[in-house]
């Protein structure tokens, strides 16, 4: 008896969804990240491949992977490092998040614009991240 109620715990435990990230870790995640200019932490949150766009770096990828990706913000943060992040709109559609925000580093703002899509395993991941001079 001890036998079969194992067996039936282990196949109720193996059946419950996986935790999967919302979008409000995700977006959590990414105005923590671009407060401290941390691109590694950032980049956790990625798509395989985004949408990249750094107009002052002159940075343009329709699609680049997320590893090359996070370089190049790692370049940015260097570059430009945070002196504040502050989302100034949020807005959903269907399986879609979009964000408006302002970074502010010495001297510069940018609006930053992140995009994101809830992918096949039910996860919001970020597929385009765009940082434009004011």
């Amino acid at each position: 008896m001890n036998f079969l109620t194992t067996i039936a715990l282990l196949l109720i435990l193996h059946t419950l969804p996986e935790k999967t990230a919302t979008d409000a870790e995700v977006i959590q995640t990414v105005q923590t990240s671009l407060r401290k200019g941390n691109a590694g932490q950032l980049s956790t949150r990625f798509d395989r491949t985004i949408e990249l766009v750094i107009d002052a770096e002159k940075v343009e990828f329709p699609s680049v992977q997320a590893t090359h990706a996070a370089l190049i913000l790692r370049s940015f943060f260097r570059k430009y490092p945070p002196h504040g992040f502050q989302f100034v709109y949020r807005g959903a559609s269907d399986r879609l998040r979009y964000s408006t925000g302002t970074y502010s580093t010495e001297g510069r703002t940018f609006t930053v614009y992140v995009l994101m899509h809830q992918n096949a395993d039910h996860q919001y991941v970020i597929n385009a991240l765009h940082f434009r001079k004011e």
